[in-house]
């Protein structure tokens, strides 16, 4: 068989494995399983601008909290508004506040870029919890899950389990196949450019200000529409996820990953909820261990878990294991 049909086999058989999922997982773990796709499609907005776009910021909650925010204002105080329009402003929102904040962070570099970056991040959290007459501060906001209407299947309850998660796969995938695309387009293949030498590529012709600014602003579109769906999902709203662990749950998950893979974020998002869900069931302290599963990863993975993956490198450390 063909490297390309054997990539097109692994395709089919991980949407078959995601469609039949709900089927024989107890409910428990399809849960688990939304918050994973959830933060895949948080983390590969992310890897957009650290993987590909080569700078690392701290304070990417800021876009996610702009959806989840507006995703329950919206549904609590338009409650008719069509849920699809809804998650589409959500994804806006995370656009527009992504070219306001990329507008003055993609101009810096290094330790300034991630500084600012989380300035605007907290800046945003003490609006979430300062402003309590809008947000209701730390205490949060409920949120209830509407149906979805579709022009051929009619209306769709998304309080059935196996419903949101189909709900949010759907969009998920979508998001992700987008993100794809855009990678694949001349502007994103100068995105690979501008990462390995902003100044030759200006030399070469390139905008090097707005080829960042439009891959940070993409990559708000898709973070924004993830902290929409975190928000439909959980049926709530608070500080949290605007907050500094939430910003710093993408990094790690695309660092465990892969950054700069285009799967690596979904493999590091899989790995790390699943972790998190096993070792927080064992262990108050598991905080602790996670630390040091991520230490581990970094010093002896290098590359993250996508690398060890390859074809390649486990025939290499069969062949060594073999002599």
């Amino acid at each position: 068989m063909s490297r390309f049909w054997r990539r097109q086999l692994r395709w089919i058989i991980a949407g078959m494995v995601l469609l039949l999922l709900p089927h024989f997982l107890p409910e428990i773990r399809v849960h688990l399983a939304i918050e994973i796709l959830v933060f895949a499609l948080f983390a590969v907005g992310f890897n957009l601008v650290f993987g590909y776009g080569g700078q690392l910021p701290f304070g990417h909650a800021a876009l996610f909290g702009v959806g989840g925010y507006g995703t329950a204002l919206i549904l609590n105080h338009y409650p008719q508004t069509p849920l699809l329009l809804v998650l589409l402003i959500a994804a806006l929102l995370g656009f527009l506040a992504a070219i306001v904040i990329g507008f003055f962070c993609v101009r810096l570099t290094g330790a300034y870029f991630a500084l600012t970056s989380l300035a605007f991040q907290m800046f945003l959290y003490a609006v979430a919890l300062k402003w309590r007459t809008l947000t209701n501060g730390d205490d949060g906001m409920g949120v209830t899950r509407p149906a979805v209407h579709l022009p051929v299947f009619g209306s769709i309850s998304l309080a059935n389990i196996t419903n949101i998660y189909y709900f949010i796969l759907i969009l998920v995938a979508l998001g992700i196949l987008a993100c794809y695309l855009f990678l694949k387009t001349p502007l994103g293949n100068s995105v690979i450019t501008v990462r390995e030498k902003d100044t030759r590529a200006s030399f070469l012709g390139y905008n090097v200000f707005l080829t960042k600014l439009t891959v940070f602003s993409a990559s708000g579109i898709l973070v924004g529409l993830a902290g929409g769906l975190f928000v439909l999902y959980e049926e709530f709203v608070a500080t949290t996820c605007i907050d500094n662990n939430m910003s710093m749950t993408p990094v790690l998950m695309t660092v465990i990953g892969g950054p700069g893979h285009f799967l690596g974020p979904v493999l590091g998002a899989t790995f790390y909820m699943i972790l998190q869900d096993w070792i927080s069931s064992v262990t108050s302290y598991w905080m602790v261990l996670m630390g040091f599963v991520f230490i581990a990863i970094v010093l002896y993975a290098e590359g993250g878990l996508i690398n060890l993956l390859k074809m390649e490198n486990i025939r290499g450390w069969l062949h060594r294991g073999g002599k």
